[in-house]
C-alpha cells in the first residue's frame, strides 16, 4: 500500500505542478490579453473611421484627404493586427499549459484509484489481522492458563514425589537398610499388613540379587536379606522362623491321620518350603506323632525336623545338617 499512495502522490504531484502553472500563466496572461482586446478594438474602430473618411473625401473629389486617410486606415489595421498576434500567442500559451494540466489528470485518477482499491485490500487485511490477533491472544491466554495449570500440577506432583521418596526413605531407616540404598528402594504391602522393602537390585531396587527386609504393621522387622545373600528360612528373626515351621508342621498335623503308620511321603511344597511327613505311634515317645522335615529350598546346608504328638505339643525339634550326596565313582 504505502507504493501505492507513493505513486499517487507522485502523479498528484506531478497534476499540482500542471495546475500551478497553468494558473500562472492564466493570471500572467489574462490581464494582457484583456488589455490587448481593448487595443485591438480601439485600433479597429480608428481603422474603420479612417477608411470611412477616405471613402468621404474620394466622394468629394478630395484626393489627397482620401489618400491621407486610407493610409491612416491601414495603419490602424497594422497596428490591429499587432494585437492579435501577441493575443494569440498568449492565448496559446494557456491552451497549451491547459492541456499538459488535462494530460496530468488521467493518470493521477489512475493512482487515486489504485491507492483506493490497495486501501481497501490493506484495510479488508487489517481487520483480518485484528480478528486473528484476537484469536491469537485468546489463544495464547488459554495457552498461558494451561501451562500455569501445568507448572502447577507439576510442582504438586514435585513435591508429592518429593514427600514419597522422603517417606520411603524413612520407612527405609526405620527398617534398618544400609544408609547407601535408602534413596533408591521399592516398597510394597501384603494384604496381612507387613511391608515390603527391596534395593539394591541389579538395574533397579528389586531387581535380580535384591535385597528384602519385611517389617510387620508393629514396625518390627521380621525377615531380613542382604543384596546377593541366598534366600530360605535363615533370613527371618528367629521368633519368625520358628512361627513360619510351626505353620508348616500345623499344616501337617492337620491333614495326616494320627494313627496310622505312613511312610514320609510329600505334604506340601511352595517356592520356598518342602514338607515331608511321616505319621504313626513312636514307641520313643509313646504316642501318636507325626514325624515333619520342612526343607528350605535356598538353605543348601540344614532341614528342620519337628516331631509333635497327637495333640499338638512339640515333643523334638532341630535344625539338621543335610546328608551329603556320595559322589558316583
Amino acid at each position: 500500500m504505502n507504493r501505492a499512495y507513493e505513486a499517487k502522490q507522485r502523479a498528484y504531484y506531478t497534476q499540482d505542478q500542471a495546475w500551478q502553472y497553468y494558473q500562472s500563466v492564466k493570471s500572467h496572461n489574462g490581464p494582457r490579453i484583456d488589455w490587448l482586446n481593448s487595443q485591438q478594438e480601439h485600433a479597429f474602430q480608428n481603422m474603420k473611421q479612417a477608411f470611412e473618411n477616405a471613402s468621404s473625401a474620394y466622394e468629394r473629389r478630395d484626393g489627397a484627404s482620401a489618400s491621407m486617410y486610407a493610409a491612416e486606415g491601414h495603419r490602424y489595421k497594422e497596428e490591429s493586427k499587432t494585437y492579435v498576434y501577441e493575443r494569440r500567442r498568449l492565448v496559446e500559451e494557456i491552451r497549451s499549459a491547459r492541456d499538459k494540466f488535462q494530460e496530468c489528470k488521467p493518470a493521477f485518477q489512475n493512482a487515486k484509484d489504485y491507492f483506493s482499491s490497495t486501501e481497501d485490500i490493506f484495510k479488508s487485511a487489517k481487520a483480518e489481522h485484528k480478528r486473528a490477533q484476537a484469536e491469537f491472544k485468546k489463544a495464547k491466554a488459554e495457552f498461558d492458563a494451561c501451562v500455569k495449570a501445568f507448572k502447577t500440577r507439576l510442582e504438586q506432583v514435585r513435591a508429592s514425589g518429593k514427600k514419597r521418596r522422603e517417606d520411603k526413605k524413612l520407612i527405609a531407616a526405620k527398617a534398618g537398610v544400609p544408609f547407601q540404598y535408602r534413596d533408591n528402594v521399592w516398597i510394597s504391602k501384603d494384604s496381612d499388613g507387613n511391608t515390603n522393602i527391596y534395593f539394591g537390585g541389579v538395574g533397579k531396587p528389586d531387581g535380580p540379587g535384591h535385597g528384602h527386609y519385611v517389617m510387620d504393621q508393629h514396625g518390627t522387622v521380621t525377615y531380613r536379606r542382604e543384596p546377593f545373600d541366598p534366600h530360605g528360612a535363615q533370613n527371618f528373626e528367629e521368633t519368625r522362623r520358628e512361627e513360619a515351621t510351626l505353620r508348616m508342621s500345623q499344616i501337617a498335623i492337620n491333614k495326616w491321620a494320627r494313627s496310622a503308620a505312613t511312610p514320609r511321603v510329600l505334604q506340601s511344597e511352595d517356592s520356598d518350603f518342602k514338607t515331608l511327613v511321616k505319621s504313626g505311634y513312636d514307641r520313643d515317645y509313646s504316642a501318636i506323632v507325626s514325624d515333619i522335615v520342612i526343607i528350605d529350598r535356598h538353605n543348601k546346608k540344614e532341614h528342620y525336623h519337628i516331631v509333635i504328638d497327637e495333640h499338638g505339643n512339640e515333643l523334638f525339634s532341630e535344625w539338621r545338617a543335610n546328608p551329603t550326596k556320595k559322589k558316583k565313582s
